[in-house]
């Protein structure tokens, strides 16, 4: 069961179409198989997933900046 915050993007990211293989979190979004809608579907399914919600402005390019990006959120 998928109980950290890693672990919970990594599903929400294979749910969106993302790759089946081995996520890191030096893993650029787009090599993990998200397209520009994907990537967008993801994040709002991660808003979802943690009751957040991400600036627009915010670009996060890896799984890790993703993961960073959602804790800092879910701390405030």
């Amino acid at each position: 069961m998928a109980n950290t915050t890693f672990d919970r993007i990594c599903t929400i990211i294979r749910d969106n179409g993302g790759t089946e293989g081995e996520l890191t979190l030096d893993t650029k979004l787009a090599d993990a198989g998200l397209d520009s809608l994907a990537t967008v579907e993801a994040v709002i399914a991660c808003e979802d997933e943690f009751g957040i919600e991400i600036e627009t402005e915010s670009n996060p390019e890896t799984v890790g900046e993703l993961v960073e990006l959602i804790d800092s959120l879910m701390e405030n």
